[in-house]
């Protein structure tokens, strides 16, 4: 995430041009997919502890305050301070325009809280998995009939732009929900190497076989789920077969403070790196280079003084 987030902040027009650019661009587009592929197997394996002790799942309110700061957090780090100062806009379409731009925590926030949903209606693991497996099939399925809802009214849009990319969406639901879903539904067999070369492969027979619909946009269309769903699920097997490396401590750290990383790594690139004169006057490689272990460095340096002298502190006067 961090590689993707500098080479895309200091890249060069001209890689673009490239031999190696699609393949590096090919492989960062895969970031997004195992993002929210990790967050459902999460939650999915969350669901299934609370089934185990034979109880029903409750919709808690830490659950719901915590899905509502990420949603807020989404929008939150793309607020368009610059555009309403400056002024060159209305307020409004300014305001509509960034409503319209769902983030992929926006779009984990609200694909995390379908899913809480419907593992309080269902009682045990089998109605839950086959109900996630209904909704992201039909996620996949309704996305390129959704990029042909329209409406005239701009304020409409705020709502067809949870359907499809039309209105500026970085990370409609439809598909992008579909990641979410199976990734709850993959929980189920715990990290099985089998079952997810298995689950690559059907992705692989269902991408030869289904055939491209026309006049939609590429991120609406099934083959380019199934593909991205592929490479995540062989990715899921390569990890599943190092599981002795999920117990050094530094990715048991980064696990817990996955989200305060995220936003942290952002600022340090686009508040701080990108403002600096000596990054304007480097070369485009230089500065890639460069910036990738100075953010990964900030980043964990800022998270673990938060958790080591921060949130101690926070959790001493909430408890007092």
């Amino acid at each position: 995430m961090i590689e993707t987030h500098c080479f895309n902040a200091f890249k060069d027009a001209d890689w673009q041009q490239s031999a190696w650019f699609p393949w590096l661009n090919y492989a960062n587009g895969l970031v997004a997919p195992s993002f929210l592929f990790i967050a459902g197997y999460v939650q999915g394996h969350a669901l299934r502890r609370v089934w185990e002790r034979g109880e029903w799942v409750r919709i808690g309110k830490s659950r719901v305050i915590r899905l509502v700061l990420v949603f807020a957090l989404g929008y939150a780090l793309r607020l368009p301070l610059v555009a309403w100062v400056g002024g060159t806009e209305s307020f409004v379409s300014v305001l509509v325009r960034w409503l319209c731009t769902v983030d992929v925590l926006s779009c984990l926030a609200v694909s995390l809280a379908m899913l809480l949903v419907l593992g309080r209606i269902c009682r045990n693991s089998r109605q839950f998995d086959l109900l996630a497996c209904v909704f992201a099939i039909g996620s996949v399925a309704l996305a390129p009939l959704a990029t042909s809802w329209t409406q005239g009214n701009p304020f409409s849009s705020l709502v067809l732009t949870w359907t499809n990319g039309s209105y500026g969406a970085l990370f409609p639901l439809l598909p992008w929900f579909g990641f979410v879903a199976l990734g709850a539904v993959f929980a189920r067999w715990r990290g099985r190497v089998g079952i997810f070369v298995m689950g690559a492969a059907a992705a692989w027979l269902a991408l030869w076989l289904l055939p491209e619909i026309s006049g939609n946009t590429p991120h609406a269309q099934p083959g380019f789920f199934l593909e991205r769903l592929c490479w995540v699920l062989l990715l899921g097997a390569g990890f599943a077969s190092c599981r002795p490396l999920s117990q050094l401590n530094l990715l048991q750290f980064v696990g817990k403070n996955s989200l305060v990383l995220y936003v942290i790594h952002l600022q340090i690139i686009y508040s701080v790196l990108l403002n600096l004169s000596g990054f304007k006057n480097m070369t485009s490689a230089s500065a890639v280079w460069i910036s990738l272990p100075i953010t990964l460095a900030g980043s964990l340096g800022v998270v673990w003084l938060l958790s080591h002298y921060v949130y101690p502190k926070i959790l001493k006067r909430h408890s007092a």
